[in-house]
């Protein structure tokens, strides 16, 4: 509703301005202010007030009308990254209010001017107009210019990271602005009062300043600073490694920018994103990276795509991605080298049009001035001399950089297939290294299980032979382990279906021997780690023991099962269990204190499995866990080492 009343208003208006002859000035005025609240909100609208204004001013002869609404273009085309054309309008504008001598009009015009050679880098060139502007508004007393000029030298700091200086005449403006009435300029001001405090690590103040800024941007014409400040107030964020809360609002600004077709602002977001996913989510760094370079290229702006290739390189390469950081450096200089012959051939034709435009000029004066003509004949040669002794040596130039690039590719080339070798080799030596260690290892287990036995032999009192004999069980499930790790290509892995069949098969040989005691076995096909591998196999150890001692009476038809099911999402269930006479009826799981059941507590919570045991037609053992490729360390919480010797 609101919309449609201002649509209503604005074709009252422009009815009007048609109708009314009298008071021209003042229609120029109601353009003005018609231009500056659509620059942002619709710049299609703006530019159409514009052709009007300058139609009306210029058919009135009134100059300053004509110097205004230019100002007004230029800052049209300055949003939309023409910035030539802006500079030009600018100079122009200031060429009338000079002859006009309107000092404070001049010292609005210069800060336009200040801010096109800031953002070509040309920074003293920058600050000389700010400063001219700056006394030109102390001449009148104008606090509006004299806040907007001190903002503006701030600007010029900060751009050269010279934030000491930039925050002294950030607060001399802030004190101007405390006096007038509030402006996009307040917004500015508050924007680089972010920026500033960020650098220096003042978040506190940073997020005070923007956040005030955000709140009194809400209105349309303010949408464009809108967006700087979401994307300021991200940089907050991120800095103190608040990544979600960053993205929300980067998101929200290119949100916004898409919305109003800003593409400089869409540009400014995704350059925004990217960075704050470079450490966090490359992959996404690289595609929003990706987005700018396009929407850059589809805009036409080469500069841009130049410098944004050059970050979109220089992340492939931080990723370990040479190949496509290669390409795209390639990319990048061969569209500097486009660029680069692009602007000779427009530097080339303007020096065309200037001959012609002399050449002209000589023919009208032909009779007159025949002496003149041949002077200028020599200099139109001298001219095409020097064009071509330029080109050619533009020309050299360009060959020997295209040949130094081409040696410093290959060069690059050879130090990565270097490196990749070497990197090959390492990796061969590691992993037979690592398959030594294993073989010592299961060697040293199998000293240890020889011991135990031997030792066993001398012993008399049952319990410490039992207590012998499970201690080498126990063993003897790690060495099994640790002989499939170096006899397979894994050095950290583990075929579990492999390694329980050949478990089960020792204990059938070494615990349960001679009794009638059948094993039914399932196991599906699983890789594990070996930090998951070993407390699964001792678990087994010490259930098949259990069994074994406790759970069966002489004769009838024994029997213990083994499961091993690899579920949904990761999940891997293991399960054991007999028909024998189960166990006792006061049994806690919690309470237990046996050495087999305080075991397998401790290898369970190492693992982060949950562990029921319970009586059915026997004892039944589930052990539920979520498989895990990582390694880890497998003594790393719940069982200590003591308890497997």
């Amino acid at each position: 509703m609101i919309r449609k009343f201002a649509f209503f208003l604005l074709v009252l208006f422009v009815n009007t301005v048609s109708a009314q002859k009298p008071d021209d000035k003042n229609n120029i005025a109601k353009y003005e202010q018609l231009i500056k609240h659509y620059r942002y909100l619709k710049p299609d609208s703006a530019k159409y007030f514009c052709k009007q204004a300058l139609i009306l001013a210029r058919s009135k002869g009134d100059s300053a009308g004509v110097a205004k609404i230019l100002l007004q273009k230029g800052m049209i085309d300055d949003n939309d990254g023409r910035f030539d054309d802006s500079e030009a309008e600018y100079q122009h504008s200031l060429e009338i209010f000079r002859a006009l001598d309107s000092k404070k009009d001049i010292a609005s015009t210069l800060i336009r001017l200040g801010v096109v050679k800031l953002r070509n880098g040309n920074y003293d060139k920058a600050i000389d107009d700010f400063l001219n502007a700056l006394r030109n508004s102390e001449l009148v007393k104008d606090k509006y210019g004299m806040m907007e000029a001190n903002y503006s030298i701030s600007w010029a700091y900060l751009d050269q990271h010279k934030d000491q200086p930039a925050l002294q005449y950030l607060i001399t403006a802030e004190g101007f602005n405390q006096q007038l009435p509030f402006s996009n300029i307040s917004l500015n001001i508050y924007n680089h009062f972010g920026v500033v405090y960020t650098r220096l690590n003042d978040f506190k103040k940073a997020e005070y300043y923007l956040k005030k800024g955000l709140e009194l941007s809400q209105k349309p014409e303010y949408q464009g600073l809108n967006i700087n400040l979401l994307n300021n107030l991200a940089g907050v964020y991120a800095r103190q490694g608040q990544i979600a809360k960053a993205v929300k609002f980067q998101e929200l600004a290119l949100a916004r920018s898409k919305a109003i077709g800003n593409y400089l602002r869409e540009l400014q977001s995704l350059l925004a994103l990217s960075k704050t996913y470079t450490k966090t989510n490359p992959d996404k760094a690289i595609y929003y990276l990706t987005e700018a370079v396009l929407l850059a290229r589809a805009q036409k702006i080469p500069k841009q795509e130049i410098r944004f290739l050059e970050y979109l390189s220089e992340l492939y390469k931080s990723q370990g991605n040479y190949k496509m950081a290669l390409e795209t450096k390639d990319r990048q200089y061969a569209l500097a080298d486009s660029f680069f012959f692009k602007k000779m051939s427009q530097n080339i034709e303007t020096l065309k049009g200037k001959y012609e435009l002399s050449k002209s000029k000589a023919r009208i004066k032909e009779l007159d001035y025949l002496n003149n003509k041949r002077k200028m004949q020599l200099k139109t040669s001298v001219l095409y001399r020097n064009i071509t002794l330029a080109g050619v040596a533009v020309l050299l130039v360009i060959l020997i950089l295209l040949y130094n690039q081409y040696k410093l590719k290959n060069k690059n080339n050879k130090e990565i297939n270097s490196k990749n070798r070497s990197l090959n080799r390492l990796l061969e030596e590691k992993e037979w290294l690592v398959k030594e260690i294993h073989h010592r290892v299961k060697n040293n287990l199998q000293i240890v299980v020889s011991l135990l036995n031997t030792q066993a032999r001398h012993l008399s009192n049952k319990e410490a032979i039992d207590a012998i004999d499970e201690s080498a069980h126990r063993m003897q499930a790690m060495s099994i382990i640790h002989q499939k790790l170096y006899k397979t290509e894994g050095v950290s892995t583990v075929n579990v279906q492999d390694y329980l069949e050949e478990l089960t098969a020792y204990l059938k040989d070494s615990v349960v021997k001679d009794k009638d005691i059948r094993f039914i076995k399932s196991f599906d096909g699983l890789t594990l780690d070996i930090s998951q591998a070993i407390p699964i196999g001792l678990i087994v150890n010490e259930a098949v023991t259990n069994a074994v001692k406790h759970a069966f009476t002489e004769g009838g038809n024994n029997a213990i099962n083994i499961v091993l099911t690899n579920g949904d999402k990761q999940k891997v269930i293991l399960e054991i269990y007999d028909n024998g006479k189960g166990l006792p009826a006061d049994f806690s799981l919690k309470n237990s204190e046996s050495m087999g059941m305080m075991l397998m507590k401790g290898l369970a919570k190492q693992i982060d499995a949950s562990l029921m045991i319970e009586s059915r037609v026997g004892t039944y053992i589930k052990v539920e866990f979520i498989s895990e490729i990582i390694p880890r360390v497998i003594f790393e919480s719940g069982i200590s080492e003591e308890l497997l010797q």
